[in-house]
């Protein structure tokens, strides 16, 4: 009854941070009555508490009488984790999360044989039980066979099953491009009025054909190769639509000419920046209302000089990073000129600069000790994934961490003494950190690790592997996440952490 008590927890906080319950619950009772008089659940209670003047209209330890539309409000409220366990409640309750559950659905073809059978009996269900296919709202379908494998059957289950999703407003897909071909006719066949389409083609874009989607709101395509064709043909037709866009493909450039930047509140693009490039400048000119900026890119241009003449650009930034997957030029401004452009900018939620640990590649963009002397100027900061500059000692790189942080995570040049890199760490820490992330790192204990240098947080990541950090009877215990963990769930486990701001929107999730 877990599930029951923590409803309750929340029936009862707000009465309690406020004053005793008896004087919440009469004060909000005649607050409804004078706008309601005759209030089908407020009057009832209201009677109840003038016959009992003394008596409370809800006693601490029994279930309250709402309606299944106020239950629902509550348990929205809720994370998976608790609507899972309200499953077994036998209650409106266990509806209710059933139906929030399963408004999100994934459904996975793969080797594994259970998996495989579990998505398959969830395309049975949406085929015979309409009431349970009317509440599901997000569908991400991944296959992940050899090129030798066929996907007639699924494909066949797929067709049956889409024209039952009549509250469908958001669908990703993974697959090769011939069987995506196929998923894309039948999804556009079904006359479903998408509001956000997600594509991974596992095999490149070859001659895949995106449908003539209208008024889509988010887009994200993740390849590694073809044409870029079809994509800016799909961004045109949704030009002013789109608020989110998710390009990542390294051999593209940014389609600015296709997409209408002051509509974008979100922009998460990774792929070349050429010498003739003004891509950032298009963003920073164009993108007034962007909230979330994220570029990966191979850098070829000269960047420095766009971001110096807007760095009072994108006022509403909340979210940003920057990312050299690769470079071929001397940029000795670079990091400088990103460093003007957040300087001061106190909204900002989440920063991520990533450079090539080596000396010699820091030097030639500028990443040195003034870019993390920006940080302390970022009063909001709560997330921070950073390379390490080289001349910056790493116990006093952590006293410029804003206090705020909970989710940190550090890339350095390669490493084998952990113990002795995080003991220096240790002292400057945030106070509230929740989340650590360590890449480059040789780390053979982690338990060790972890004990000597964050004891503090809930979760920490080596080099992509998760690990969830508990104490019991005051001995630390951390447990490796296993492989089902991986993405596209990873904030899903976060945040179950409460270290959701750890890791970035992944492209396969909706806003």
């Amino acid at each position: 009854m877990w599930a029951h008590t923590k409803v309750e927890t929340i029936l009862v906080a707000q009465s309690s941070a406020l004053g005793s319950p008896l004087s919440f619950f009469v004060s909000d009772l005649r607050a409804i009555m004078e706008l309601e008089p005759e209030h089908p659940e407020a009057k009832p209670l209201m009677l109840q508490h003038v016959a009992n003047p003394g008596k409370a209209p809800i006693e601490p330890h029994t279930t309250p009488g709402f309606s299944t539309e106020i239950w629902r409000e509550i348990a929205r409220w809720l994370s998976p984790r608790d609507l899972k366990n309200l499953l077994l409640v036998p209650h409106v309750l266990s509806r209710i999360a059933s139906q929030l559950l399963f408004q999100k659905i994934d459904l996975y073809f793969v080797s594994d044989k259970r998996e495989s059978q579990r998505s398959a009996d969830i395309l049975t269900r949406i085929i015979v039980d309409d009431e349970f296919a009317k509440h599901v709202k997000m569908l991400r379908v991944f296959f992940q066979g050899r090129d030798v494998s066929s996907m007639t059957f699924q494909t066949g289950m797929l067709a049956n099953a889409l024209p039952k999703l009549h509250s469908l407003k958001n669908v990703h897909c993974s697959m090769r491009w011939r069987e995506m071909h196929s998923f894309l006719r039948i999804l556009e066949s079904t006359n479903h009025r998408l509001r956000g389409l997600s594509l991974t083609p596992s095999d490149g874009t070859a001659e895949l054909q995106i449908p003539r989607f209208r008024h889509i709101t988010q887009f994200s395509y993740v390849g590694s190769g073809g044409s870029p064709a079809q994509v800016i043909e799909f961004l045109q037709q949704n030009k002013t639509s789109l608020r989110a866009v998710t390009l990542q493909n390294q051999h593209w450039i940014l389609p600015s000419e296709a997409l209408s930047f002051r509509n974008l509140t979100h922009l998460d693009f990774l792929g070349a920046l050429p010498p003739d490039s003004h891509a950032i400048t298009d963003i920073l000119q164009g993108a007034t209302q962007l909230e979330s900026l994220r570029l990966q890119c191979v850098l070829d241009c000269n960047a420095s000089t766009q971001f110096r003449e807007h760095v009072r650009a994108l006022p509403f930034l909340r979210h940003f990073s920057f990312s050299l997957l690769g470079y071929g030029v001397d940029d000795h401004d670079l990091f400088p000129a990103i460093s003007a452009f957040l300087r001061d900018r106190r909204a900002l939620h989440t920063l991520r600069l990533s450079v090539p640990s080596a000396v010699w590649a820091q030097r030639r963009l500028g990443y040195d000790a003034t870019v993390w002397g920006v940080l302390p100027s970022l009063v909001e900061l709560r997330s921070l994934t950073a390379t390490l500059p080289q001349d910056v000692a790493a116990a006093v790189a952590m006293w410029l961490v804003p206090r705020g942080v909970q989710s940190l995570s550090l890339h350095t040049e390669a490493l084998t003494d952990a113990l002795g890199f995080v003991t220096q760490l240790r002292a400057g820490l945030p106070p509230g950190l929740r989340f650590i992330g360590l890449s480059q790192i040789d780390v053979p204990d982690v338990r060790a690790v972890v004990e000597q240098g964050f004891p503090m947080v809930h979760v920490a990541c080596i080099d992509e592997n998760y690990y969830t950090v508990v104490r019991i009877d005051g001995q630390l215990k951390v447990t490796a996440w296993p492989e089902m963990r991986g993405h596209p769930h990873v904030r899903e486990w976060l945040e179950t952490q409460g270290c959701e701001d750890a890791e970035w929107r992944h492209p396969t999730e909706f806003l």
